[in-house]
């Protein structure tokens, strides 16, 4: 019993930390609480601007993040490389929200493709 308890306790912390009784990931469409983390969009040392996702999408956009500077190149400091890198994280994020709705929308047109009936 008190396991049930805890487990539930736990999802009710992650839900106040979210920000939300029904999280769901922009990027894939998951909704378990567990495995949500806050992104920061131009990385922590650029913005405190958070997005909500999952821990594979979150992946995905902090590897591109890691590209946005070139390879052995210092990163730039001061205000322009922070909108910089606030742009280049805003892009990767619409983007994985565009890939998002085009799966989806492809799903949606074969289900009414097959829905029509001769």
């Amino acid at each position: 019993m008190t396991k049930r308890i805890d487990e539930e306790d736990r999802t009710q912390q992650r839900l106040r930390r979210l920000g939300t009784r029904s999280p769901c990931c922009v990027g894939c469409g998951e909704t378990n609480p567990a495995v949500f983390e806050q992104h920061h969009i131009a990385g922590r040392k650029h913005s405190d601007d958070t997005a909500t996702l999952c821990l594979n999408c979150h992946r995905k956009l902090s590897d591109k993040q890691r590209d946005h500077v070139p390879p052995g190149s210092n990163d730039p400091i001061g205000p322009l490389a922070g909108i910089g890198h606030y742009l280049l994280g805003l892009a990767d994020l619409l983007a994985l929200i565009v890939e998002a709705l085009r799966k989806f929308g492809t799903w949606l047109m074969g289900q009414a493709i097959g829905a029509v009936t001769p």
